[in-house]
């Protein structure tokens, strides 16, 4: 919901499933590079918030409640990931929407997998690799525009605007990062159409960190330190039946460090009440 916050009681729940696999990252400098091996990687996600307090506070958890990450024919880690809890309060309600939103995440995801006691130190190296977690507690601080507009008798289109801006405080040696999200979503008004909406995104992270100071090494999708990235993304999210909806869709960075090359594909169901 972002901007829009929840009224007391009401909630929204949603579970998804991610899948990438590559044989390519993007490097330190940017530039796209041979892994040498297939990277996969899939991910069963959690997210929900429910209202709270009218207009003044929404609470949010996002969770990855399970992480498969494997270098083909070499080894794989597979775990819980890390989690996320949220509190939005909405500062301006008309004309527009401006929420603020407190995130805390949580290290509930192991960053160093062992290969086990007996394996030889190529295996582990391969496992330490492949964390389901960053390791650290962080936090951040994000403002969330929204806007929706349309659905009249000259523009029968239904369309709302999301733009956010967050500053990402991490620690245990981690750099902190600039995130950011544009997000445009059309409805149409024709019988049964009007259920879906499509959605385009333009989002990522900028980490402070400098060319210099950045790892060379892979260290999983998202979850290494200096990790940046400009992405789009493109969704189909339909009303099945009463609360009951899906979404279906896919993301890719176009620009981006110590992250996959590749497009990222989900499915996911959800509840509203």
């Amino acid at each position: 919901a972002g901007p829009w916050t929840r009224d007391p009681g009401h909630f929204y729940v949603n579970l998804s499933y991610q899948y990438m696999s590559t044989r390519r990252i993007y490097g330190a400098d940017f530039s796209a590079q041979d892994l040498g091996a297939t990277y996969t990687q899939h991910q069963a996600n959690f997210y929900g918030e429910v209202g709270m307090i009218q207009r003044w506070l929404t609470a949010t958890i996002e969770a990855t409640a399970f992480r498969h990450n494997e270098l083909v024919g070499q080894g794989y880690t597979q775990g819980m990931g890390d989690m996320r809890f949220g509190f939005w309060t909405g500062l301006v309600e008309r004309p527009f929407r401006l929420t603020a939103a407190f995130l805390a995440g949580l290290p509930s995801g192991d960053p160093k997998p062992s290969a086990g006691p007996l394996a030889d130190p190529e295996a582990t190296l391969i496992a330490n690799s492949l964390p389901t977690g960053d390791g650290e507690t962080d936090f951040e601080g994000r403002l969330s525009f929204g806007y929706s507009f349309g659905k009249s008798r000259r523009w029968p289109l239904e369309h709302y605007v999301v733009a956010e801006a967050g500053y990402w405080l991490r620690t245990k040696g981690f750099f902190d990062a600039f995130t950011y999200k544009a997000e445009l979503g059309t409805k149409l008004p024709f019988r049964f159409v009007e259920r879906f909406w499509l959605i385009f995104r333009f989002f990522g992270q900028e980490s402070f960190v400098t060319a210099q100071e950045s790892p060379a090494s892979f260290s999983g999708s998202g979850l290494g330190n200096g990790v940046t990235f400009n992405a789009y993304g493109v969704e189909l999210a339909g009303r099945i039946a009463a609360g009951l909806g899906f979404n279906i869709g896919v993301d890719g960075a176009f620009r981006a460090r110590l992250v996959p090359a590749t497009p990222n594909l989900k499915v996911g169901l959800s509840y509203q009440f």
